[in-house]
């Protein structure tokens, strides 16, 4: 019996651990065959800027599979079953939509239509939601718009930062995929064909009415003004550490021009506690051996 053959699209380090997770699942890989991976440029890191792959293309790597780092250089790839993107950061054009057999998959780690875009993990954070989740779509050529295959929610934790939620939302990703792949493929019974996909996978339409959309997360994001950060500890800035730790994390200037990062925050019965900080150019110090040296706050 002919496997499904698909290509797997995605580029960060949470997008690298599901690469894994299927690549090691037995069940599935009697179903699947993954042919490619594609992934972002390499990107130089860092103050030497040193040329750096994606933790999807070093995974890829490690299991000797083929990559492209280019999204033109997969239109020559045309007889594949279906595509699965994860954390892949650019658009992919209709017309590379359309290449595969059942078209593409994604998984989105919001609750769809809300938090579409670039950082939906970071969003429900930074707004103090109590839910989030992972929603499983047929992809069009809209940005996270397509019907959804499968949904399901996860409570957010008091102390779940941005990594935490990568974390758990790529564990629950995978198992959702997992049982859309297992269930929604069948055996046609003739081995000369390949699995089909089953009659009845239900795709519900999105509201787009209740839509909401997210941003690339840049450095600015994370800028508090200093008399913000001295006089305004409330929750509100908790919650914007949460989404934006470790990076750009939460940052603001010093009386003395310099900048100073906030590493490391607590919340003890509404009241905000900085418990690290790093200076530009200096070490992370805890905030208090910071503020009886320099005597700031």
């Amino acid at each position: 019996m002919k496997k499904l053959s698909f290509a797997y699209f995605g580029s960060a380090y949470f997008s690298a651990l599901l690469l894994e997770k299927l690549i090691n699942d037995s069940e599935l890989q009697k179903i699947i065959d993954l042919k490619l991976v594609v992934t972002q440029p390499d990107k130089p890191v860092g103050r030497k800027q040193i040329l750096t792959p994606t933790p999807v293309k070093e995974m890829a790597n490690k299991y000797h599979l083929p990559v492209l780092d280019k999204l033109e250089q997969y239109s020559v790839e045309k007889n594949l079953d279906f595509g699965l993107v994860y954390a892949y950061g650019e658009i992919i054009p209709k017309k590379l939509l359309e290449l595969p057999k059942y078209g593409f998959l994604n998984v989105h780690p919001s609750l769809l239509p809300k938090y579409r875009g670039t950082s939906p993990i970071a969003g429900p954070l930074i707004n103090d939601e109590k839910q989030t989740g992972v929603t499983i779509i047929k992809m069009d050529e809209k940005v996270d718009h397509g019907p959804i295959i499968a949904q399901e929610k996860y409570e957010i934790l008091p102390a779940d930062k941005r990594p935490d939620l990568e974390i758990k939302l790529t564990e629950l990703g995978y198992k959702m995929l997992r049982s859309v792949i297992l269930n929604s493929f069948q055996d046609p019974g003739d081995r000369s064909r390949s699995r089909q996909l089953a009659d009845g996978m239900t795709m519900v339409e999105q509201n787009h009415s209740l839509a909401t959309y997210t941003k690339k997360l840049t450095k600015q994001d994370g800028f508090i003004e200093f008399e913000n950060l001295k006089f305004s500890r409330d929750e509100k800035l908790f919650n914007l550490f949460r989404g934006l730790y470790p990076w750009p994390g939460i940052w603001t200037i010093l009386p003395n021009g310099k900048r100073l990062k906030i590493t490391d925050l607590d919340l003890k019965d509404g009241k905000l506690l900085i418990k690290k900080v790093q200076m530009e150019g200096k070490k992370e110090v805890g905030f208090e051996t910071f503020n009886s040296s320099y005597k700031f706050f």
